[in-house]
């Protein structure tokens, strides 16, 4: 039978720290290379800081087949 809590903070003995079972996960499928250009696009935000503290965002679009920006916005 194992002490209660209370008794075991009351003689100040360490308590058992029993280790996490971990997850089993399959390996990730390889990603999906498109076949032809203006099939997927894909969408990533960037953000900087000017020399004078003022904030920079960006938004990119690129193509995924052939990697080309196809919009970058730019605003603070």
């Amino acid at each position: 039978m194992a002490f209660p809590f209370r008794i075991y903070c009351a003689m100040e003995l360490n308590l058992r720290i029993r280790s996490r079972k971990r997850l089993k996960r399959d390996k990730p499928e390889p990603l999906a290379v498109p076949k032809h250009s203006n099939r997927t696009w894909s969408m990533d935000c960037m953000a900087d800081q000017l020399a004078n503290g003022r904030s920079l965002r960006t938004r990119n679009v690129p193509d995924d087949f052939n990697r080309e920006g196809l919009g970058i916005e730019v605003d603070y």
